[in-house]
């Protein structure tokens, strides 16, 4: 090899070096957050429809916590 010459890259003297995106932990970070975002928002309307069914079993006199445990 020369002066002139341009070093090959590789990484332990055996493999090319990588070419990655340094976007790629951005793109990751951003599907977590969404994915995070969208749990939020499915317990926030979810939440008051299971509220009010356990509220209307509750009405009807079918409490859980009323209910004797009978063993096996």
């Amino acid at each position: 090899m020369t002066h002139s010459d341009r070093p090959l890259g590789l990484r332990d003297g055996f493999l090319p070096e990588r070419q990655t995106t340094r976007d790629l932990p951005t793109i990751k970070t951003t599907v977590l957050l969404a994915a995070l975002l969208l749990y939020a928002l499915g317990f926030v309307a979810l939440y008051p429809i299971a509220q009010a069914s356990v509220s209307k079993s509750v009405a009807e006199g079918n409490d859980p916590a009323l209910m004797d445990f009978v063993g096996p």
